[in-house]
């Protein structure tokens, strides 16, 4: 079973809705990639899912993956964690991410993909490829504000050199 996904040729997507999209995936990677992760749920609607899954076990229906969060508490309730209980070596990451396909519109929903390839540089300046892979959404968008309802983040890898502890 494979994980691709196909675009439905038809599909007319407004300009404005293109923009929304665009902005909200700016929005993300910049709240993560710029350290202001307290701005990272507020991408997302308040019934919300985030997971972070390896392809493999996406592609084999693994409900679970590295991250699983339901709602957007469980996001703040991860940057709290964060900020204040979890130890980790300090690190940043800086993403890379292709356009966003909309592939079709369903349930009030814009489904959508988007490729990414994150490096992580660590506090003493290595830098390496920590992640790479694409991000499967639903997408809700009202008044022009484009909102995750759910973030499938499908890693290529399911090897992880470290604890996965900022948001991919």
């Amino acid at each position: 079973m494979s994980s691709a996904v196909a675009a439905i040729p038809e599909l007319k997507v407004p300009a404005t809705v293109s923009a929304a999209v665009a902005r909200l995936m700016m929005q993300y990677v910049h709240a993560i990639d710029n350290d202001q992760l307290e701005h990272w749920p507020q991408c997302f609607t308040e019934n919300c899912v985030y997971q972070i899954i390896p392809r493999t076990a996406h592609e084999q229906g693994h409900p679970i993956g590295v991250w699983h969060c339901d709602n957007r508490g469980m996001l703040e309730d991860r940057v709290s964690s964060i900020r204040e209980v979890n130890v980790y070596e300090p690190h940043v990451y800086r993403h890379i991410i292709g356009p966003t396909e909309i592939l079709e519109f369903t349930d009030g929903a814009y489904r959508a993909q988007t490729s990414y390839i994150v490096v992580r540089t660590m506090h003493d300046g290595e830098m390496s490829v920590f992640s790479a892979g694409r991000y499967v959404d639903e997408i809700v968008v009202a008044q022009d504000q484009a909102l995750l309802r759910r973030r499938i983040v499908v890693t290529d890898s399911a090897r992880f050199d470290t604890l996965v502890v900022i948001p991919i």
